[in-house]
């Protein structure tokens, strides 16, 4: 299979963006890590927009949308429409890789999005990735059942849960930051160690229904339960999740899970999360997905 690498605006590939987040992390994404991983592949590109299986449209969406205002009140998406217009050559063939909450925000025909961040937009899933976070020097003893620290204003199943678990001392909800970009509870020193202590890390959708969470928890070795009415953890034809994470699409069923955990179960699921995610899932391991991806589609 090939690929052919849209030529783009400059505009289009912002050098940094306006905010980070989560906030340790740093100005790098998913959209970046794509373009650098296929130009060390060349073996998959080619020079021939005829010749190739697909387009690849490496827009930072990211930072232009934030760059613009997050998109309010339509900021900045009629210039972006005209440029992207002018790249595409057959959307049909086309694809993209977006981590903006919604996606592209703009009209693409029939190309694919490889989306982080699914809200109303469609996609097929990949992983919400960012930086690494430090590991303390000693053990830390498991305590709670499962937790979950940050905002609860962003979907309403996070009001659910802390209204579920307020008084269950098993269960750690923590946080409800003003900021909507999870700034971490303690500047992040509690938010590690509260998921270290943890046999399950509640990872409840916001609004988007991915979530850091779930993938930052597969670093820390702890089981992440994806919590919400999606089910988006990505490459699902190709990576057996139940083996390493839970799913529940509401409360109750959290509420099920919870209370019925086998705790070696969850120990197990979280070693293969963290071996799966160093080998597989990180910044350059992920992307050989969307070639599989890609190779089934055509």
């Amino acid at each position: 299979m090939k690929v052919y690498i849209l030529p783009i605006e400059k505009s289009l590939q912002p050098l940094n963006q306006n905010l980070l987040y989560p906030n340790h992390n740093r100005d790098y994404g998913v959209e970046q890590d794509f373009l650098k991983w296929l130009n060390t592949h060349a073996y998959l590109t080619t020079n021939n927009p005829d010749e190739a299986d697909w387009h690849y449209l490496p827009v930072f969406w990211t930072r232009w949308h934030i760059n613009h205002n997050f998109a309010a009140n339509g900021e900045g998406l009629r210039e972006l429409q005209a440029f992207v217009g002018q790249a595409i050559i057959n959307s049909e063939k086309t694809f993209t890789i977006t981590q903006f909450d919604g996606g592209t925000l703009i009209d693409l025909g029939e190309t694919i999005e490889f989306t982080a961040a699914k809200t109303t937009n469609n996609g097929i899933d990949i992983p919400i990735l960012c930086s690494l976070h430090k590991m303390p020097l000693f053990p830390v003893r498991k305590k709670f059942i499962a937790s979950f620290n940050g905002s609860f204003d962003t979907h309403q199943i996070r009001e659910e849960i802390r209204i579920r678990f307020t008084d269950d001392r098993s269960v750690n909800i923590a946080g409800n930051q003003t900021t909507r970009f999870y700034k971490r509870w303690l500047q992040g020193k509690q938010f590690n160690l509260n998921i270290l202590a943890s046999y399950v890390a509640l990872c409840p959708r916001g609004t988007s229904a991915n979530s850091f969470r779930f993938f930052e928890a597969m670093q820390f070795g702890v089981a992440p339960c994806l919590i919400g009415d999606i089910d988006v953890r990505p490459f699902q034809k190709f990576i057996n999740w139940n083996e390493m994470s839970y799913y529940v699409a509401n409360v109750d069923e959290l509420v099920f899970l919870l209370s019925n955990l086998n705790k070696r179960d969850a120990l197990k699921k979280g070693g293969i999360a963290k071996s799966f995610f160093r080998k597989e899932l990180y910044y350059q391991k992920w992307c050989s997905y969307v070639i599989k991806e890609l190779t089934e589609l055509s």
